[in-house]
């Protein structure tokens, strides 16, 4: 099946994304169906609905469970592709486009904001912590679109992990990374890793959330489609967390 831009537009207009918005968005384009002008023009109708006053930020990972002291990584902000799919591919080749200089959780940003949000994330102490992408959106009242997935690819979970010390998330020893910038200056950086291995639950909070009224769930296109209010989400994980950190663990 086919969708305009327009049906598009109005799909996420349904759901309840409004000019002005803050939105980071995890996708699976496939699961939407065939879309006008494929993934750049998904991201044009994302960045049409937050509009000129709105903000909208993709994930664009390069971090790899290959990832160690002994194996840092090698970050280039304009070369390194994205894992994380086609629509953040489309979403950091926009000319408006800023991409965060983390080497492993670097997200790409467009619209009014997206110089602070980005600046400075290579600097955090954790990948999704305190002063990263995910905390200032939630911070300002970010809201999380999840296209065609679920809980499971909501990265703001890992927030909740590090404010909660879930002691499986990271690697003990930190690696020297190396980063190359927008100016092409390459410099070498000290960055905590995830440690990769430990399957969890991140569904087993969505009836909460929806309980919770921050929770929306409709469709874009094909696909399923979930819209949260990041800043209580993060409150409610951790809640959960700092009672038991292995909650979401997968058990057995």
């Amino acid at each position: 099946m086919y969708f305009s831009s327009e049906q598009i537009l109005d799909d996420l207009r349904d759901l309840g994304i409004n000019s002005g918005d803050k939105l980071l968005v995890h996708t699976s384009l496939s699961k939407v169906g065939m879309v006008d002008r494929g993934p750049r023009g998904f991201v044009e109708s994302i960045l049409k609905a937050v509009g000129q006053e709105g903000l909208a930020v993709f994930p664009t990972f390069t971090g790899t469970s290959k990832d160690s002291k002994e194996n840092p990584p090698y970050f280039d902000v304009l070369e390194t592709p994205a894992w994380t799919g086609k629509v953040p591919e489309a979403a950091r080749a926009l000319k408006e486009a800023i991409r965060s200089l983390h080497p492993t959780h670097s997200v790409a940003a467009i619209g009014k904001g997206a110089e602070e949000l980005t600046t400075g994330h290579e600097c955090v102490d954790t990948p999704c912590g305190e002063g990263s992408p995910f905390v200032l959106l939630a911070k300002n009242k970010g809201k999380i679109l999840l296209v065609g997935v679920d809980h499971n690819s909501n990265t703001t979970f890992h927030t909740a992990e590090e404010y909660a010390k879930c002691p499986f998330h990271m690697l003990d020893e930190p690696a020297l990374a190396t980063i190359v910038d927008y100016k092409k200056e390459k410099r070498h950086i000290t960055v905590k890793l995830h440690r990769w291995g430990t399957e969890r639950n991140f569904n087993l909070l969505e009836d909460e959330f929806i309980g919770q009224r921050i929770e929306k769930i409709g469709k874009i296109g094909k696909a399923k489609c979930r819209l949260i209010e990041a800043a209580p989400m993060l409150e409610i994980i951790i809640s959960y967390l700092d009672k038991d950190p292995y909650y979401l663990v997968v058990k057995g």
